[in-house]
């Protein structure tokens, strides 16, 4: 099974992000032997700080859990990896689950074909979006762990604070964050699109004082950038725009995997 290519906006449900998210991981127990995808699109009813697996050791040190409680904001784990990012009705998100034999081996290179079907599907729209490349991820990462002050590390403990290998980004500023959680027969892949930048996660973030606090929200928003800020379409045009990702061909050789 193929999904078809929406040409209509698509209908967008604000979910409660505990159950948005726990829906997206029941796609794994719901594809069936012989289908290609199955894929979902939503936005959140509320606000969450939402965080992988990876982070559950250092939550403590990266999320401010009073401030979100007293801001009625929930801190919900995930089965994905990634650091923690604000969720809220400014972010696009969708989940795409395909059938494990159909992505790479390697954890990173399986990421390339969504990048580059993402990224296309963006500027079609006219927005001038281009995978990460590897190097430049790196790169990026490597100048935040080269600096010692709270703000770099803060950055590194989120999801959008910094380049990661084949998300997407418009003039170094991430707008795609992806994550991705695999099973024996499948594989799920997990998407924020920024409708909005991430400045607002600083408020939600254990920083030392209000200083640092006003440092990180500017390093945020000058590291993310929404769509908000580049194109008049609706959140559900820009859904129904890059709805249909499916790998094109099985991961034999994982550079392959780039949509054809």
């Amino acid at each position: 099974m193929r999904l078809p290519r929406h040409d209509t906006p698509l209908s967008l449900p604000a979910e409660p992000p505990r159950e948005a998210i726990a829906a997206d991981e029941a796609l794994l127990d719901q594809l069936q032997p012989g289908q290609s995808a199955l894929e979902r699109w939503w936005i959140a009813g509320s606000s969450a700080v939402v965080f992988g697996l990876g982070l559950r050791s250092r939550l403590a040190s990266i999320v401010d859990i009073e401030r979100c409680r007293a801001a009625g904001v929930e801190v919900l784990e995930r089965r994905a990896g990634g650091g923690a990012l604000l969720l809220d009705e400014h972010m696009l998100c969708g989940a795409i689950c395909v059938p494990i034999e159909q992505v790479a081996r390697d954890v990173t290179e399986s990421y390339r074909w969504l990048g580059d079907h993402l990224a296309s599907r963006l500027r079609a729209l006219g927005i001038d979006a281009r995978r990460v490349d590897i190097e430049e991820a790196r790169a990026d990462t490597l100048a935040l762990r080269t600096r010692s002050d709270d703000v770099a590390r803060l950055l590194l403990g989120t999801c959008y604070g910094s380049l990661s290998p084949h998300e997407v980004a418009i003039a170094g500023a991430k707008v795609v964050g992806l994550a991705q959680v695999r099973r024996r027969r499948a594989a799920l892949f997990q998407v924020g699109v920024l409708l909005k930048d991430q400045s607002r996660l600083a408020d939600f973030l254990l920083a030392a004082d209000e200083r640092e606090r006003a440092l990180l929200r500017a390093e945020l928003s000058r590291r993310t950038i929404g769509l908000e800020a580049l194109t008049a379409r609706s959140a559900s045009e820009v859904a129904a725009a890059i709805a249909d990702a499916t790998p094109s061909a099985p991961s034999v050789d994982p550079p392959r995997l780039a949509r054809q």
